[in-house]
């Protein structure tokens, strides 16, 4: 049995019923099935059990640099390469399977639901060989990319400076042109995800820096491939590349995952080469951070599955209490804390959380496959989905995945608190997903200024109507069932709009500070409004599949009908799982647009 229960059903229902996947993607259900089964045997076979002792023991770093992992992350990263999981998106052309986003974002919440920590070597790895794939030269990619792509070897991006944070423009690492695409790179980087470790013989950095004499700025960095050894005449790592590990951070959670600050050419000998042209880096380097944004977000959705599978089953093991109808009578019989009100708003609240959460990156991963395949205005018009729905993938899935897993660890009561129960390392890990590849405010920021104010609305406003359309079309489906929860889901639609329009005032009226305060909870409010549109979609599809199956017309009959039936529970939890997400947490925008529209200036003012 699985030490974090996987939730293979839930998965299965959002990529065939909910999202029709295997109309989209070329594959047939038994290929996909296949492919979801061996992925739930791997990570149950060799990430579940490394988790927690990869947490207790964390990366040890040694006085020459170099860095150990926890025990068993070598076996299991074997394993990881043995079964070409790393290979699963690239294209051919550098050995890889070209198997669909949507798939692979099945493969990501597996992976990140056993162990976080494991999947940040692999998934950064894949990032780098996928952005080689469409920028780098064919030398480059046959050189370096194929490697990457067998998970041999490893991959990383650096881009973050001590003195420069989140304003990577601000960049002071150099690079000195050599001759061809060869460069002298000089400079440190901090907060490098997998930056060094045993796991692999190369580690290969993707570097952002500036060549001597271009434009200061963002737009004068360019990105260099820089191993941690040069290659011999066979391409073999031999000789160093005064590639240094100057400290691992000791972090919160994520402890198997080794957060390094790395230095390069200390003494004058560290070699890179040029991808692309100079100047492109921060465009190239975008690539890979867009689709981390993604999995990122996936982080939070993935942990936040894994803390209410854990919470679920302790809530219906713990035995505590006498149910609250029997109001004060003592000598009543003891029951488990599931039977409890408020653990059950609790176990609904991740249940909502983590399933609209997956329901929206396994969409997006889906829509990413439907623009490879699509030409002209059709592409052009999924690109702009797409693009709106990264920033909110990443903030929206982080924020609620961290808010299902410290609900969660509520679930546990005292017990939540201590490690013996896991639960609280997934609240350690969820965390950090708020703050790299781009915090959640940045990410606000984003969503405002760019993806929605930089083109009127429109991308936003195709969104909504899409909604709306939904609602108007499925206002009598299922015998009326879901009509409640439909008109709730117009009504927040139509806050967005109101929303969108005093912002838009703000904007014309060139009030960029005032605009930028409401920028967290207008992603806040966006981001629900789509959770509650996905879960309506799959209520319905439910409903339909109830329908189908003989259910009831009648709630009471219907509960009954479909108890100790374990399909007819899913499809029924389905469907309130829609009506709690409308209900308890989609109501909270109503708060949300009037913070959004109040002219507010208090944070700007206060002297603090």
């Amino acid at each position: 049995m699985s030490i974090y229960p996987l939730q293979l059903r839930d998965l299965r229902f959002t990529l065939f019923e909910h999202l029709e996947a295997t109309e989209h993607l070329g594959l047939d259900k038994d290929t996909l099935d296949a492919f979801i089964d061996a992925g739930a045997t791997f990570v149950s076979e060799f990430l579940q059990p490394i988790n927690q002792s990869g947490d207790q023991e964390g990366c040890t770093r040694h006085e020459d640099g170099t860095v150990t992992v926890a025990k068993g992350y070598k076996e299991a990263y074997a394993q990881w390469i043995e079964g070409e999981w790393g290979s699963v998106r690239a294209p051919e052309s550098m050995g890889g399977q070209e198997l669909p986003q949507a798939l692979v974002s099945v493969l990501d919440e597996l992976v990140i639901a056993s162990c976080c920590a494991f999947h940040n070597f692999a998934g950064l790895t894949r990032a780098c060989a996928n952005m080689l794939s469409r920028r780098a030269s064919e030398a480059q990619q046959q050189t370096w990319g194929r490697k990457l792509v067998s998970a041999e070897w490893q991959g990383t991006m650096c881009l973050t400076e001590a003195g420069a944070g989140s304003d990577v423009g601000a960049s002071v690492t150099t690079a000195k042109h050599i001759e061809g695409d060869r460069y002298l790179i000089q400079g440190e980087k901090v907060f490098i995800t997998s930056g060094e470790h045993d796991l692999t013989p190369q580690v290969v950095h993707m570097v952002l820096a500036r060549v001597e004499g271009d434009k200061p700025g963002s737009k004068g960095l360019s990105i260099f491939i820089v191993p941690k050894l040069r290659l011999d005449a066979d391409g073999n790592p031999a000789t160093p590349n005064d590639v240094f590990c100057a400290g691992i951070e000791e972090k919160m959670g994520i402890h198997g995952s080794v957060t390094t600050t790395m230095k390069f050419g200390e003494n004058g000998g560290c070699e890179g080469y040029l991808i692309g042209e100079r100047g492109q880096g921060i465009s190239i380097m975008f690539e890979i951070m867009n689709e981390e944004r993604i999995v990122v977000g996936q982080q939070g959705q993935a942990l936040a599955a894994s803390a209410y599978a854990l919470a679920l089953k302790y809530a219906k093991e713990r035995i505590q209490g006498s149910s609250i109808a029997a109001g004060k009578r003592i000598t009543q019989e003891k029951v488990a804390i599931i039977e409890h009100p408020d653990v059950r708003r609790m176990l609904m609240t991740c249940k909502a959380q983590s399933e609209a959460g997956r329901a929206l990156l396994v969409l997006t991963g889906l829509l990413i496959d439907r623009s490879e395949a699509a030409e002209g205005e059709e592409r052009s018009r999924l690109d702009r989905r797409i693009g709106l729905l990264t920033p909110i993938c990443k903030a929206w899935g982080s924020e609620t995945g961290f808010q299902a897993c410290t609900t969660a660890m509520q679930v546990f009561g005292g017990y939540g608190y201590c490690k013996e129960y896991r639960v609280e390392q997934l609240v350690r890990d969820a965390r950090i997903a708020c703050v790299y590849e781009g915090t959640n405010g940045i990410q606000a920021i984003d969503l405002l200024f760019r993806k929605v104010a930089g083109d009127r609305g429109a991308a936003l406003r195709e969104l909504l109507d899409e909604i709306q359309a939904f609602v108007d079309q499925n206002q009598d489906a299922a015998d009326g069932r879901l009509k409640d929860e439909l008109s709730a889901l117009a009504k927040h639609v139509g806050e967005v709009h109101e929303v969108f329009a005093v912002l838009a005032q703000r904007f014309g009226g060139g009030d960029m500070l005032g605009s930028a305060l409401a920028a967290t909870p207008f992603l806040a409010l966006v981001g629900n409004v789509i959770g509650g549109y996905l879960l309506c979609q799959q209520a319905l599809v439910a409903e339909a599949a109830l329908a189908e199956q003989g259910a009831p017309a009648d709630a009471a009959a219907r509960r009954e009908w479909a108890e100790g039936h374990e399909e007819r529970s899913f499809y029924q939890a389905k469907v309130e799982t829609a009506r709690f997400f409308v209900h308890q947490l989609l109501s909270e925008n109503s708060w949300r647009a009037a913070q959004c529209k109040v002219d507010d200036r208090s944070a700007l003012q206060a002297v603090i």
